[in-house]
């Protein structure tokens, strides 16, 4: 393997240290914005805090339009979120994570909507709007975020409501492919409690050609609605609620044969187009408009209650959500009915945590909880697969249909506490345990609907066998940890060594022959870290930097084969280095940088694992400048985010390319800030990447190599936007 650096990743941690360096002859100039998160169930200044977090302002989602957490992966370093032709999300940090291997298997990297769990990979799909911030955790955090968070998670947390009438409107209008994107928020104060109302609106049109369908594909359309209400309760007391509804459909999407060495994708259609560019050619009878279709609607409802006892304070945060998703995938991916699949899936979930935080400023500060979680999914798949001779298997016929019912109930119990120590006015130890039960029922069927005759039943007798409703059943208690050891090397510099034990439940996989071979075990993770946050230039910089190394026990390698989920274990690591740094350089004038390197590899073959570039970097400044004779202000900012070249999936020979992407933002507004006009351009490099993976029965089966005929797709081009803004 080859561990040279590229030359973006050599110059950044050499540029990082050079600027904030130079950041000290502004000492009295101006001081950064404190930045506070919530990631250890307090509300805490990021510098303090001995994990390593990376923060993403609702201000930047917004300035950006970043509206889904695809889009967000590209301005995170160490992050990768990649969705697969069913919308599944692939998620992964410090080129470690679960993959989208299905509905029933869980995420090692979690999300967290307001404090709630979200619990299945379809809900990687939710909106980004009106958000205070985003918290991209790293590393093992299961003592207190619990549920799967073995390799680190992702926060989302939305603005709550404020105690003046007031609020904004933004919107956008994209050129090249007329995406138009909504938003806006209303806070309206009564006398019984403030609330706060928020929508989102996307219709984002698609920048692929479907020749044979005429469609512009993949169309977005996304319609969300959040109503939150904040309410005082007594003396000591404060109740939040919220209420979110979420409409989403998806049409067509962007994959397209990319590599046919043996020419069977040219033999079975002469029509098919080869290569990933802006055009394609396919078509599904089985859907109303000839390409795939994604519809999925989503409720959710969290109640957050907090409440004072002196200076200990007691929280009880309840969350409810389910969504109902269909959905088609043109899984041939050619102008031919060979092979289409369809899925109906619904999720329902509720969840319960008490906790009590002890005083802060003591010796001895704590906090102890107690976590209930039942979820239930219901899920369906049907498979039609029609394959004329000579693409069979063999003298026997593929023809057939079948349906395949999965149905799981899961119940989780947890316990969990943290305490710290202060040793001294420098130095500080903190504990953390956490223990979980947790129960998975579930029922696994495949009934056959269509048979091709005698022949073809052969091999559905062994590709898909009939299977009469078979009970499944798995316990698991884990018992996970974590220890650090903080030291306060003066007033803004603090130095750290963390260890941390964390598990993902094992469970069933849907898509595999019979439900014997379905179950699969539980996966470990150990992360140490070494760290240091500095405060530089009197407030004016800091710069943080660590050293991680995370092991894995059967971590779950996934890959997508177009109709299903190849899920396999091995032994895996990742070990790196990480870097951030921000510079106010004045007061108008703000740099920030970010880089990961990371070194992720399956123990036993030494092989690089999927979404794990060894680089990964970004870029951001922002400038301000008044237009005093006008009373206006210009700003100007951008982003250059980098990440080393990758493979897409297990078992690739080739690595895609790396990728830089450029977004700058040009923007008039008001000096009072009531109004904004801006430009913005998304990738202006008109970069690409592709995601890739074999082609079911014809690339990587049997006797065929690996490669010979895969299915690849294109990321979004080159875009140039008019925003506008109206706060009021």
């Amino acid at each position: 393997m080859n561990k040279s650096l590229s030359p973006p990743a050599k110059l950044l941690p050499a540029a990082i240290l050079l600027a904030l360096s130079a950041g000290t002859a502004l000492a009295d100039v101006v001081v950064l914005e404190e930045v506070v998160v919530t990631a250890q169930k307090r509300v805490e200044n990021v510098q303090d805090i001995p994990i390593t977090i990376n923060v993403v302002t609702g201000e930047v989602l917004e300035n950006f339009s970043i509206r889904n957490t695809n889009d967000l992966a590209a301005s995170v370093p160490g992050l990768a979120i990649q969705h697969t032709p069913q919308n599944l999300a692939q998620v992964a940090i410090r080129g470690l994570g679960t993959g989208s291997g299905g509905e029933s298997v869980d995420q090692s990297v979690g999300l967290f909507i307001d404090g709630i769990w979200a619990g299945r990979i379809r809900e990687f799909q939710a909106a980004l709007f009106d958000v205070e911030r985003v918290e991209v955790v790293k590393g093992t955090q299961t003592t207190l975020l619990g549920k799967n968070t073995s390799l680190g998670a992702v926060s989302v947390v939305s603005r709550r409501s404020g105690d003046e009438f007031g609020g904004y409107i933004q919107g956008d209008y994209e050129f090249e492919f007329e995406s138009t994107y909504l938003t806006g928020a209303l806070d309206v104060p009564t006398g019984f409690g403030n609330y706060r109302i928020a929508f989102n609106n996307v219709a984002e049109q698609g920048y692929v050609s479907n020749k044979q369908t005429g469609n512009e594909v993949p169309e977005r359309d996304q319609s969300t609605l959040r109503i939150t209400g904040d309410y005082g309760v007594a003396d000591n007391g404060s109740l939040v609620i919220s209420y979110q509804y979420d409409d989403l459909e998806i049409h067509g999407d962007t994959f397209q044969p990319d590599n046919d060495e043996l020419g069977f994708l040219a033999g079975m259609d002469p029509a098919t187009d080869i290569g990933i560019d802006q055009s394609k050619r396919a078509y599904t009878s089985f859907g109303s408009n000839g390409d795939s279709d994604d519809k999925q609607t989503s409720q959710r409802v969290i109640v957050h209650y907090d409440h004072s006892f002196g200076d200990y304070q007691f929280t009880s945060l309840t969350g409810w959500s389910e969504y109902e998703n269909e959905r088609l995938l043109d899984s041939d991916f050619m102008t031919v009915d060979y092979l289409n699949t369809s899925f109906d899936s619904d999720y329902e979930q509720f969840s319960q945590e008490f906790r009590i935080a002890s005083p802060t400023g003591q010796r001895f500060e704590y906090i102890a909880g107690l976590f209930y979680l039942d979820g239930e999914i219901d899920y369906s798949g049907i498979t039609d697969v029609q394959f004329p001779p000579p693409y069979t298997a063999g003298p026997l016929p593929l023809d057939s249909t079948s349906l395949k019912n999965y149905d799981q109930d899961t119940e989780v119990w947890s316990l969990f506490g943290q305490s710290t120590f202060y040793i001294s006015d420098r130095w500080r130890a903190t504990i953390g345990l956490r223990y979980t039960d947790e129960q998975k029922d579930a029922t696994w069927e495949r009934v056959r609907l269509r048979s091709g005759g005698f022949l073809a039943d052969i091999v559905s007798d062994i590709l898909a066998p009939e299977v009469e409703p078979t009970p499944l059943d798995r316990s698991d208690s884990n018992l996970d940890g974590s220890i650090n050891v903080q030291y306060d090397l003066n007033d803004g510099m603090m130095g750290f060594v963390s260890w941390a034990r964390g598990s993902k439940s094992g469970g069933f996989a849907i898509d595999v022959a019979t439900p014997e071979e379905a179950e699969f075990e539980s996966e470990e993770a150990e992360t140490t870290e070494l760290g240091v946050k500095m405060n530089l230039a009197g407030g004016a910089a800091i710069l943080n930097a660590s050293l991680f190394y995370t092991e894995i026990e059967n971590f779950q390698v996934i890959s997508f084969v177009g109709t299903g989920f190849q899920i396999f274990t091995v032994p895996a690591e990742s070990k790196g280095l990480e870097l951030e740094g921000q510079w106010a350089v004045t007061q108008g004038f703000t740099l920030g940088a970010s880089a990961t390197y990371s070194d992720a590899e399956e123990q036993d073959t030494k092989m690089r694992l999927p979404y794990a570039p060894e680089w990964s970097a970004a870029l951001n400044a922002l400038y301000e400048a008044p237009w005093e004779s006008n009373g206006l202000v210009w700003r100007i900012s951008g982003a250059l985010n980098y990440r080393d070249e990758q493979y897409m999936q297990a078992g690739e020979r080739d690595l895609d390319g790396a990728l830089t992407l450029l977004d700058l933002r040009l923007a008039l507004a008001s000096e009072n800030n009531s109004w904004e006009l801006a430009l913005v351009g998304r990738n202006l490099l008109d970069e690409s990447s592709s995601f890739g993976f074999d082609f079911p029965f014809f690339g990587g089966q049997g006797d065929v190599p690996v490669g010979a005929a895969t299915i690849g797709s294109l990321s979004r081009p080159r875009t140039i936007a008019l925003q506008a803004r109206f706060n009021f």
